[in-house]
């Protein structure tokens, strides 16, 4: 962790709980903060189970709040039903307030839309998690954004299940203001599906688009760094004669040339995303669109070379 933050700490805040029996292992949870968006100032950082819940509270906006419960609930069936028990009753207490947003792996479904091949989950955990989500009267905001949709978090790579272990929960107050709830696949090498929401607070002002930046995937297109090399060995020549004797001028000087030059490579830039960016875009659509139609097929769950192929589309 002091790595993490060596490396990404002036832009990212870490705030984690790992796992008592193995500190070092790829278990535990987290809570990553960026600091360009959320004030990281006056935090409250609960660990209520170690390892397994993680919560912090931050202020939002116009004297608002905003706390977020982070969990890894347990594998197994007996231990998953515990957890949710536990964890009932330490928020109970009160001390440590209630959460509006609960996220994490849940290692189980609610529904058996949400898995591959469709079956419930036991009785016991999902009762135990119900009880605990009606408490804090939370509802699983992607399931009612997309009733009937059926898209999975954990695709096992290699096999024919699925299911939608990841979620986020929130609160009755919240949902109504939260927007664009999604699953997507991420560049990070890992077997989840990256699940997200957009969170809004009450009489939040309207916020622009703010100042425009290259983005960073341009810096390995060939297309854009052959032409802006072009440019700069031109306008680089413009600025050596303009520093001769005689020829500096208030329009003509190095300092002018380094200005055209920045404007035209953001002239370049943006050129070069109207025709990269659509058609990226597209294609992500389409291979989305071709996995979604797979996915809704009725013989879906029992036909192998479907499954096989919507695996392919996924990654």
């Amino acid at each position: 962790m002091a790595t993490v933050h060596e490396l990404y700490g002036r832009r990212l805040r870490v705030l984690n709980s790992a796992d008592p029996s193995n500190p070092t292992a790829a278990r535990g949870v987290a809570i990553v903060l960026n600091r360009e968006l959320v004030d990281t100032l006056e935090l409250r950082v609960t660990e209520i189970i170690k390892g397994r819940a993680i919560m912090v509270k931050m202020n939002w906006h116009a004297g608002s709040t905003l706390t977020i419960l982070n969990v890894y609930a347990p594998n197994l069936p007996s231990e998953n039903e515990a957890f949710w028990y536990l964890l009932n009753e330490k928020l109970a207490t009160g001390r440590q307030g209630r959460p509006d947003v609960l996220a994490g792996d849940f290692n189980l479904v609610e529904e058996a839309i949400d898995r591959l091949p469709t079956k419930r989950s036991p009785d016991a955990p999902l009762t135990a998690l119900k009880s605990l989500t009606n408490v804090l009267s939370m509802n699983d905001g992607w399931r009612l954004t997309n009733p009937t949709t059926k898209d999975y978090s954990f695709p096992q790579r290699g096999g024919p299940t699925r299911s939608r272990i990841d979620r986020i929960y929130a609160s009755n107050d919240l949902f109504p203001r939260s927007l664009v709830w999604d699953i997507t696949t991420t560049g990070v090498p890992t077997d989840h599906c990256l699940v997200t929401a957009q969170l809004t607070a009450a009489q939040s002002p309207h916020i622009g688009r703010g100042r425009w930046s290259m983005p960073v995937q341009l810096l390995s297109d060939q297309t854009f760094l052959r032409q802006v090399t072009i440019r700069g060995e031109a306008i680089l020549r413009e600025a050596k004669s303009s520093s001769e004797q005689g020829a500096r001028s208030a329009s003509n000087n190095p300092q002018m040339a380094l200005k055209q030059f920045k404007d035209e490579v953001r002239n370049i830039a943006r050129k070069r995303l109207r025709t990269k960016v659509p058609k990226l875009k597209k294609e992500i659509k389409e291979l989305t669109n071709a996995r979604a139609t797979l996915q809704r097929r009725r013989s879906f769950a029992t036909d192998t070379q479907a499954q096989a192929e919507a695996s392919v589309l996924q990654e």
